[in-house]
């Protein structure tokens, strides 16, 4: 391994630090751009604006707006469980430091009832999102097709849906 001069530290450093500027600063305008689209989001289906910014409450909005405020209810459960269950779990199987080993626990140690629980818990997500999806894509006046895009690129479809000429209506379920 060769030593680098003085210089090419400098060099390394600085493009490193370049670098995450350039991340920090494209991060931060995507953030102010994505709460400028769910607040034109909220403001298309008939909600003020500044809910769509307050944690959980906007996840709870959007919800609503879909017509699916039971299913949230039901999953913010269902995820108190399964995070109960696996701190329950983890604190009986703990990681410690033994001198230089760290040792951890086997995957195959996990309770049935931990693994079963972690696997109905990722279907039953997917499947909400899936349905969440759709829905949203339907009360915005879409089809099937945006409901893909909003499952595999959900914020460039979320930008369009909030930019573009989307029209919310909630009758739009009902057929």
């Amino acid at each position: 391994m060769q030593n680098l001069t003085t210089a090419e530290a400098a060099a390394i450093g600085g493009a490193v630090g370049t670098m995450v500027a350039f991340i920090a600063i494209f991060s931060l305008i995507f953030f102010v751009l994505m709460v400028i689209a769910n607040w034109k989001i909220f403001k298309k289906a008939g909600e003020p604006g500044w809910k769509s910014i307050i944690p959980i409450y906007n996840v709870y909005i959007m919800f609503k707006i879909v017509n699916m405020k039971d299913w949230f209810w039901w999953l913010l459960c269902l995820s108190l469980i399964g995070s109960i269950i696996a701190a329950v779990n983890n604190s009986a199987n703990f990681y410690y430091m033994s001198g230089i080993e760290f040792q951890t626990v086997d995957i195959t140690t996990i309770p049935t009832v931990v693994l079963i629980t972690m696997i109905v818990e990722s279907i039953i997500a997917i499947w909400a999102g899936i349905v969440y999806s759709y829905r949203t894509s339907k009360v915005f006046g879409h089809g099937l097709g945006y409901t893909i895009g909003l499952i595999f690129l959900p914020n460039i479809f979320w930008l369009i849906l909030a930019f573009g000429k989307s029209k919310y209506n909630i009758k739009a379920l009902k057929k």
